[in-house]
């Protein structure tokens, strides 16, 4: 039987570099010999193993979608994976602006994210640390779900609903919890440069990287305010959850994995996998030396 492979998950509001940070630690252990799965959700819905687990989140990521969209009439988003990919319904979804929308929708959105995550777990991060393979998960759910429970925030004015909403992301919350890694990291960065990083990446924000399905800001003050709000949210959940948060820096992507890589050191496994370069450590935010590193 292989050793157990070690499981590394990153979450964090848009544009901070977690996919950057995430495929240069999948390469470089690579390159050291090691067996490296990348995992991510969108990742998954063309190279989930099992035909029927790539069908459900296929359907899943295409109902959350049209979901968040439930109360805007003029747009029927179809069901259909193939029809939705095909056609370049996240784009059009992403430029429609939307001047009334429903909370429901956002909120039912939320609970399907729980439902991708436990499929992810149980299909892929689980069976692949069963063979000695190392799992860095790059889009950790709890991400998604929670911005979906700020937009159905912003919709509703009911005080029943509002009670529903909250219960929800404590329930949520606790459950994301219970899916613990063997190295937790919430990677953050000040939420303006997170911005500047985001539109020189993509040159446009996506559908939840703003306020747009909320009726909001698509630009930069409704970035401001769902990545903020999101930021405060993964710190705290960093501390009741034993992750560590990161601080990425004004810098290049391999400056920031060099202070990455100081981190990850102080977990003894991840120490004896990574190779002997003597980086410095980066900048963190721990109750202890290893907060988040499940020693």
């Amino acid at each position: 039987m292989p050793d157990r492979g070690l499981h590394v998950a990153m979450l964090g509001i848009d544009g901070t570099g977690k996919s950057t940070m995430a495929e240069m630690l999948s390469e470089l252990l690579s390159a050291d010999g090691h067996a490296v799965k990348k995992l991510s959700y969108r990742g998954e819905l063309r190279e989930a193993s099992r035909t029927n687990t790539r069908h459900a989140l296929q359907e899943l990521w295409v109902e959350s979608l049209r979901l968040l969209y439930l109360g805007v009439e003029e747009l029927v988003p179809p069901p259909s994976y193939v029809e939705f990919d095909g056609e370049d319904w996240e784009r059009r979804l992403r430029d429609t602006p939307v001047a009334a929308n429903v909370p429901v929708g956002p909120l039912a959105a939320a609970w399907l994210e729980w439902v991708g995550q436990v499929l992810l777990r149980h299909e892929s991060v689980i069976p692949n640390l069963a063979a000695g393979v190392h799992v860095v998960d790059e889009s950790f759910g709890l991400k998604t779900a929670f911005r979906e429970l700020l937009l159905a925030s912003r919709l509703n004015a009911d005080p029943a609903m509002a009670d529903e909403i909250d219960t929800a992301k404590t329930v949520l919350s606790r459950l994301f919890a219970t899916c613990r890694p063997d190295i937790g990291l919430v990677i953050t960065s000040p939420i303006e440069q997170a911005y500047r990083w985001r539109m020189r990446q993509k040159g446009a924000l996506g559908i939840l990287e703003s306020m747009t399905v909320a009726g909001g800001d698509a630009h930069l003050d409704g970035f401001v305010e769902i990545q903020s709000t999101c930021d405060a949210y993964f710190r705290e959940f960093a501390a009741s959850a034993g992750w560590t948060v990161f601080e990425m820096e004004d810098l290049s992507p391999q400056d920031n994995f060099d202070r990455l890589l100081g981190v990850l050191r102080a977990h003894p496994v991840m120490a004896s996998l990574l190779p002997d370069r003597g980086e410095h450590a980066g900048s963190v935010s721990t109750a202890d030396a290893t907060g988040g590193l499940n020693v």
